[in-house]
């Protein structure tokens, strides 16, 4: 899906007068617009909410709340934390109603994230996971955490070789060069969307392997690479980003893989009796040096 704002442009030319009045509005008021309702909009432009509608049809919506919904996520992957703060107004606000539009946010988010998910791309997933020689999961800045959990969480449950892909390229590519046709990749990445990504992507698609993708938007520069694209609402009042989506929704993942997975149980019972016995071998050699 291109960019909101570029498919604006480059339509200006071929749209109405009245299409083009909005359109120009929209161009240089991009903020403004993507946090106002169609209301105050249609008041300022002196045009009528059903143009409005209209006018979003034009551009592939199906009404002008699903246009203005991703005109937001645009402008949240440019907007600085001071902008944030601008437009949210959270600054003006008592510690209670902060804390209150905070909390809401994130259940928004929430809400959105899991709300997104479909059956068939799990499935799809989990079938690519069972089926995959190796397990490779990839995340830079701070999703490179979350690439960790992961790992720890497929190393538990899959009796498989799980790598975690991340720091700059010299740090990644001796492991990534081992990528093959029969290895899964998660991609993990939001924005500001690394550029390491690009390089990630395409050695996994080039190889014939197996890539889903976990991101916000169609804005990714690799979401039309990816076989399977799992969306998380990333929305926040000051930061970069939410990650309660992505937490919610590793966590879902992981537990319908290990209800489909013949292994997933005795896998687990291994790791935890191979953590029993590592307690047990500590505390005896700490009774011995005490002796």
């Amino acid at each position: 899906m291109a960019m909101i704002l570029g498919k604006i442009k480059e339509t200006l030319p071929r749209m109405s007068p009245n299409f083009r009045k909005i359109a120009s509005f929209i161009l240089d008021n991009d903020n403004n617009v993507a946090f106002t309702s169609i209301y105050s909009l249609s008041e300022a432009l002196d045009i009528s909410t059903a143009t409005l509608v209209r006018f979003a049809k034009s551009l592939g919506y199906k009404g002008y709340q699903s246009f203005k919904k991703d005109l937001q996520e645009e402008i949240q992957h440019r907007l600085q934390p001071y902008d944030k703060v601008s437009l949210s107004k959270l600054g003006t606000l008592p510690e209670e109603k902060r804390l209150q539009k905070l909390i809401q946010n994130e259940y928004n988010n929430l809400r959105s994230t899991l709300n997104n998910l479909q059956l068939k791309d799990f499935e799809t997933i989990i079938g690519a996971v069972q089926s995959a020689h190796r397990i490779f999961i990839a995340g830079f800045g701070i999703t490179r955490h979350f690439a960790q959990i992961l790992q720890t969480t497929f190393l538990a449950s899959q009796g498989k070789d799980v790598f975690v892909i991340t720091g700059s390229v010299s740090d990644y590519s001796p492991q990534l060069k081992s990528f093959g046709a029969g290895d899964i990749m998660f991609l993990m990445t939001f924005p500001p969307y690394s550029a390491e990504v690009k390089h990630v992507a395409s050695v996994a698609k080039e190889r014939g392997g197996f890539l889903c993708l976990f991101t916000d938007s169609a804005s990714c520069p690799v979401y039309s690479k990816a076989d399977v694209v799992i969306k998380c609402t990333t929305n926040s009042l000051l930061m970069s980003n939410s990650f309660v989506g992505l937490v919610s929704v590793i966590h879902v993942f992981i537990h319908m893989l290990l209800l489909s997975s013949e292994n997933g149980g005795k896998n687990i019972r291994n790791g935890l009796e191979m953590e029993k016995m590592g307690y047990s071998i500590i505390a005896d050699a700490g009774e011995q040096s005490c002796s």
